[in-house]
């Protein structure tokens, strides 16, 4: 795009992978980091991309997991209703898009005691490893080594005959986008840096919701102290959702002497710029709570 925002939203395609498991309970440390030539690269501790050959797979010679999930749209997880419970991801299309807008991309999983590797050019796969089990041609991922940990690095470089004019990543871009990602995930840390001039920030410590609310509130005049803070949960089936998961709300509010309201909506990590029923529901019983509560104390009176 000539602004910009497509460049930029391949980052967080990937970056959104790894929130995945960070809701799932699996990842808690996530690293982007841009790189002096250009590249960006985005490393977590999750459970890493799957690697095993899909003996159904229909494409010969048979690929594996992580192979389908970067070529394939709607190959991952979030469209399996047993694979994430809560899903960030907006339209489902991931990191198989970043991997065919970009000149190259690698991919390396950590899992299992070990460590593989996989690249791609415009999203086609390079130096295809071949063999040949039970009769069929598969392509498994290359092993590179032994590992004792766990995750997965996207590295990617995105095309410039693409992006034209906008190539270069901007700090503050993802900076912004990083630290709201923090705040809406208290517990998870996420860091960026910059190889080209030095610069890098921590996120962690973000202090959750209340503290995004503290954050936006950090410049103006605030009328208490403390900003009110609550949370809790439901089972979703009784909504008519699906039966074992939960449906979640977490809010935080603090008045300021603004003359104006500024009202932040996310679903799942995903802005809502014009509200939805959450935020009316909210509007409604906050209403009612109040009026009943200068009703009963005849508050309007007094303040006559």
């Amino acid at each position: 795009t000539s602004d910009g925002t497509g460049l930029h939203h391949l980052v967080f395609e990937v970056v959104d992978n790894s929130i995945d498991e960070a809701l799932a309970g699996y990842c808690d440390d996530i690293l982007v980091t841009i790189h002096a030539d250009g590249s960006l690269s985005v490393i977590d501790n999750g459970r890493g991309i799957p690697t095993g050959v899909k003996m159904d797979d229909k494409h010969e010679p048979k690929r594996s997991a992580a192979e389908i999930a970067l070529t394939e749209l709607h190959a991952g997880g979030k469209f399996n209703q047993n694979s994430y419970k809560v899903s960030g991801g907006l339209h489902g299309v991931g990191v198989s898009c970043v991997n065919a807008l970009s000149v190259w991309l690698k991919l390396t999983v950590s899992r299992d005691g070990q460590r593989y590797e996989i690249d791609f050019s415009r999203g086609h796969v390079q130096n295809r490893l071949i063999e040949v089990v039970d009769g069929a041609e598969v392509s498994p991922m290359r092993v590179v080594g032994e590992s004792d940990k766990r995750g997965t690095k996207v590295h990617f470089l995105p095309d410039q005959e693409i992006f034209k004019e906008n190539f270069d990543f901007r700090y503050e871009i993802l900076a912004k986008r990083l630290r709201e990602l923090s705040f809406l995930n208290n517990g998870v840390r996420i860091r960026l840096k910059d190889e080209r001039d030095g610069k890098e920030d921590d996120f962690s410590g973000a202090g959750g919701v209340k503290g995004f609310v503290e954050f936006i509130n950090g410049t103006k005049k605030v009328l208490h102290p403390t900003a009110f803070h609550a949370m809790g949960s439901r089972p979703a089936e009784t909504y008519g959702g699906i039966p074992g998961t939960e449906i979640g709300v977490e809010i935080s509010m603090q008045w300021n002497d603004s003359y104006g309201e500024q009202v932040l909506c996310f679903t799942n990590n995903i802005p809502q710029r014009d509200g939805g029923t959450h935020l009316t529901g909210l509007r409604a019983a906050m209403t009612r709570v109040i009026g009943k509560y200068i009703e009963q104390n005849d508050l309007a009176k007094k303040a006559k």
